[in-house]
């Protein structure tokens, strides 16, 4: 999670939705590392995203630490073609092993482009194919390759700034939002 937290560069005042997030495991162990974080963790799930299991996740990583954690989290719950957050709302969007699992991934990017800040940051953790056609080993779809995915997601009018290699197969690609003009 360390390594996580370093590639995304998260600071206090940020505002940052997570797609795909369940009820919030990761998001709010990364708001036990920098306080002053707003998370809109977001899923399809309603029955791991909502307040109750945010609640209780959140009460689970005080725990671990042993301290109040000192951020904001909102459950938004959405289709599999929308979101449901807020337009022009956020510095990071963040993508973390969910984005091979998007089954509208062009509409969810366009989506992004439009709930991002303008410089806003789109984050994709994501497991890449080693070989063609290799599937996650989770869920049985299928990965990008990393040019593939590279390209895909530039398509959609965002410039890739940054790649955080964690493994081999596992890497943080950190895409900026491009200016309207």
């Amino acid at each position: 999670m360390k390594k996580s937290f370093d590639a995304y560069q998260l600071r206090a005042g940020d505002v940052v939705a997570s797609i795909g997030a369940a009820s919030g495991v990761w998001e709010i162990g990364l708001a036990t590392m920098q306080d002053g974080l707003t998370f809109y963790i977001q899923d399809i799930d309603v029955y791991s995203c909502n307040e109750e299991e945010i609640a209780y996740t959140k009460k689970y990583w005080e725990r671990q630490v042993g301290r109040i954690i000192d951020g904001v989290f909102y459950a938004v719950v959405g289709t599999p073609q929308k979101t449901n957050l807020p337009l022009q709302t956020f510095d990071k969007v963040l993508v973390i092993n969910a984005f091979h699992e998007f089954e509208y991934q062009q509409e969810m990017l366009e989506e992004i482009g439009l709930i991002l800040k303008d410089g806003g940051q789109l984050i994709i953790e994501e497991e890449i194919a080693l070989t063609l056609g290799q599937v996650h080993e989770g869920c049985g779809l299928p990965l990008f390759l990393e040019e593939e995915l590279i390209k895909f997601v530039q398509k959609y009018r965002f410039e890739l700034i940054k790649i955080v290699e964690k493994e081999a197969f596992l890497k943080v690609y950190i895409f900026q939002k491009k200016s309207e003009t």
